[in-house]
């Protein structure tokens, strides 16, 4: 299976996105988080759905199928975030997707391989079967633009700020 490199052998996170079916390398995502309610400040970029304060932290959570072209996904109760590993110097972020299935080891699938340049910065790194069913592996470093991650960066810390000055006010 191809992947994401050190993080290839942990297993992949599987979930549901606008009828079709998702996987993460485990090893770039640091946690799930069940739907909860996030904070809409103003200015807010269309791919970002909202703001999680995850114990202080502001953390900008985005619209997935947004940026994967699928037109908007439909969140119920048992839609989840994925909060993804980043460098020191990147951002926080979430991912919020419909549902998600849990964690399978490699070995649960087969690849059906993929070549490069087919998905949009080669965001799609893979795709794998298990017993039938087909799942796009999605690569995350390649998810976002280097200018995308620039601009979400920039946007955290004024939110960070703005939950900082709430923060402040309440004591």
């Amino acid at each position: 299976m191809s992947g994401d490199g050190a993080t290839e052998s942990l297993g992949v996170i599987v979930f549901r996105l606008c009828g079709q079916i998702f996987g993460l390398p485990v090893g770039s995502v640091r946690e799930v988080v069940p739907i909860v309610w996030l904070e809409t400040p103003p200015r807010m970029p269309a791919m970002v759905r909202g703001i999680l304060n995850l114990g202080g932290r502001a953390v900008p959570i985005l619209r997935l199928d947004r940026l994967l072209g699928l037109g908007d996904g439909c969140y119920g109760l048992d839609a989840s975030i994925l909060i993804m590993r980043g460098g020191e110097a990147q951002a926080t972020l979430g991912l919020l997707v419909e549902h998600v299935d849990g964690v399978r080891a490699d070995e649960d699938f087969t690849s059906l391989g993929l070549q490069s340049g087919q998905s949009f910065n080669d965001c799609l790194s893979d795709q794998l079967d298990r017993a039938g069913q087909r799942l796009s592996l999605l690569s995350w470093r390649h998810i976002l633009l280097a200018e995308e991650r620039v601009r979400l960066a920039e946007f955290q810390a004024e939110a960070q700020a703005r939950l900082a000055g709430f923060d402040g006010a309440m004591r």
